[in-house]
């Protein structure tokens, strides 16, 4: 009976065409549960990540430096035993320019074989500040408490820090100290020095700082430039606020930003517990590259219909053609070859750069497809000839995975030709089919 089957639909053009389209959807399955396992190694790549970033440092933001000043308030409040207490407000000051510039030095970091990209950064901090004025909140001078003015500068992840923080406030040397005492509504960690806050003032300190993937920066200065250099070449520029100048070469990038008071979400001096929208402004840039190895091997099965699809077509065309039929058997040992493309490519990647995976995973699949197809239909021809289709469909989806922007334009362009061309195959459609069956069925017909 099965045998039966197989003969009429060897003998029907449209049950064969109806078999090959059936069996594409059955490759289908193989292709989705390597797409799972692609999603499971890059949720895996994702975890050790994060577990290196932990033991290295974190993703780093910088805030301030910041003038913090207490002040008496001038209500009174009375306890329930009846004394008389008076309470404390901060009141936070930003500078008037604030110039940060240094150099961003990535290091690739092995677990196993996944990697991250962690960085050093050596920055050089500057800025001035104006006297500090607190006359528009009409507090009294003696309700000012300037023996604990500090200055505060918010890090994000404070193990990071490499070496001491020496600032140079006016004529004078200070120690930064950890912790930013009452000042955690700038950030959740930093450090801190007591300095004479009373008159203008110019700043400048250097900072070593570790970090994992970013390093962003809160523009507080009423200008704030920022001017980076790296030796890492694929940046992602990331936050509010876009370089003005950048240049990226494969000797690394080079970035600079200018952000004005007016540019950004919050004021330039302000007391108390107001929600100041600080971190909406951030900007800066991830050292990571904007497609991931297992990024691109996921898009890369988004093609794999196309793949199978257009592969077991020209192989019907070649059996109208030559008038040999392959088992459906022999379809599907094709496209089970066609699959396992990727699962190579999964594999081979994680042990090399994405291209030459793909280099190497797509010769060893054109090759035994080739071989295959020669095989079916004694012809070394059309196995020179299968090699020759699948090599421009392989290079057509790496061509498409490595053109971010204009992937779908140009995938679109190119399909549209494929078709073009297919139509133009299949012009004497029913001509090729009469000539594919055997001598006494065209007569019978």
């Amino acid at each position: 009976m099965a045998n039966e089957l197989l003969e009429r639909v060897g003998k029907s053009i449209g049950l064969r065409l109806v078999a090959i389209a059936l069996i594409t959807l059955i490759l289908m399955i193989p292709l989705a549960i390597i797409g799972d396992l692609i999603n499971d190694r890059s949720e895996t790549r994702k975890e050790t990540m994060t577990e290196i970033g932990e033991e290295w440092s974190g993703k780093q933001t910088l805030t301030g430096p910041v003038i913090v000043v207490p002040v008496t308030n001038s209500g009174y409040l009375t306890n329930s035993t009846g004394n008389v207490s008076r309470t404390i407000q901060h009141t936070f000051f930003l500078p008037d320019t604030l110039i940060i510039s240094g150099t961003v030095k990535p290091e690739i970091r092995y677990r196993g074989i996944y990697q991250t990209i962690l960085y050093t950064s050596e920055l050089t901090i500057s800025g001035t500040f104006s006297e500090v004025d607190l006359s528009r909140w009409s507090v009294n001078e003696e309700d000012i408490r300037w023996q604990e003015a500090y200055v505060a500068f918010g890090i994000t992840d404070m193990r990071g820090v490499k070496e001491e923080i020496i600032v140079h406030w006016a004529d004078t040397t200070v120690a930064f100290e950890s912790g930013i005492q009452n000042a955690v509504t700038l950030a959740p960690a930093g450090v801190s020095a007591h300095v004479d806050v009373k008159q203008s003032n110019d700043f400048s300190f250097n900072l070593k700082l570790d970090g994992n993937d970013e390093l962003m920066f809160i523009p507080v200065g009423k200008t704030t430039r920022v001017n980076l250099t790296s030796s890492w070449d694929s940046p992602s520029f990331q936050g509010a606020f876009l370089p003005d100048e950048r240049s990226i070469n494969d000797d690394g990038f080079s970035a600079s930003w200018q952000v004005l008071e007016l540019n950004r979400a919050f004021p330039q001096s302000w007391r108390g517990t107001a929600e100041v929208l600080l971190d909406e402004s951030a900007f800066g840039l991830s050292l990571y590259p904007p497609v991931d190895q297992y990024r691109k091997t996921q898009r890369s099965t988004r093609y794999g219909f196309l793949l199978i699809g257009l592969t077991l077509l020209f192989f019907f065309l070649t059996e109208l053609r030559i008038g040999l039929r392959a088992h459906p058997f022999q379809y599907i040992l094709v496209g089970f070859d066609l699959c396992l493309f990727f699962l190579l490519l999964l594999s081979i990647g994680g042990h090399m750069a994405f291209n030459y995976a793909y280099l190497i995973s797509s010769i060893a699949t054109i090759g035994l497809a080739a071989l295959y197809a020669g095989s079916i239909y004694r012809s070394t021809m059309i196995g020179i000839i299968t090699a020759g289709i699948l090599t421009l469909l392989y290079l057509f989806i790496f061509m498409i995975l490595h053109l971010q922007d204009y992937a779908l334009f140009v995938g679109s362009i190119a399909l549209y030709f494929l078709l073009a061309l297919t139509m133009y195959l299949t012009r004497n459609f029913s001509t090729l089919s009469q000539a594919s069956m055997p001598e006494n069925e065209t007569e019978s017909s």
